[in-house]
């Protein structure tokens, strides 16, 4: 289970990685066209747009198997290690509950997407491919806060204790 929630959170972050690249590849084309020939592409921005959310959904998993989330630990510094472990659990409490919650909502607009299906209005691209990306990153996401909260073994750095 460890090695293929590893592999296919990585797989995702090499996709939001090549969503990134995407994104600068489309705004510096866009700037020579400008400049080059007087007119940018007219489907940049939404382009640009959908590959930010794809890339910002793609990572998620990759950041909360890593432990790699930004944190405050203000708190956390002053607690024994039961009370870390208390947090800990409140704070996958908070994560799979937001996951979950997100995921029922994100569900029936990606299905009114599909059924009619929509397409961005600039570039024509079917909608509901990178509609796709939101719930189904974070139904993993919440799974793997879930697997980090049962198997600590397989945690990343912020099981840490703080220095």
């Amino acid at each position: 289970m460890d090695s293929c929630l590893r592999a296919t959170a990585a797989g995702l972050a090499v996709l939001a990685a090549a969503c990134a690249f995407g994104m600068v590849m489309l705004v510096v084309l866009s700037v020579a066209m400008r400049h080059l020939a007087g007119a940018p592409f007219r489907f940049t921005e939404e382009l640009v747009g959908l590959l930010l959310c794809a890339t910002l959904f793609l990572a998620l998993p990759q950041v909360t198997l890593a432990g790699s989330h930004v944190r405050v630990g203000l708190l956390e510094r002053y607690l024994e290690p039961r009370g870390r472990r208390a947090l800990g659990i409140l704070a996958a409490a908070v994560m799979v509950a937001f996951c979950l919650w997100f995921t029922i909502e994100a569900l029936p607009w990606l299905d009114f997407a599909f059924r009619r299906t929509l397409k961005s209005e600039a570039s024509r691209l079917l909608l509901y491919p990178w509609m796709a990306t939101a719930p189904l990153s974070l139904a993993l996401t919440g799974f793997i806060a879930i697997y980090r909260l049962v198997r600590p073994a397989a945690s990343g750095p912020d099981d840490r204790p703080p220095a």
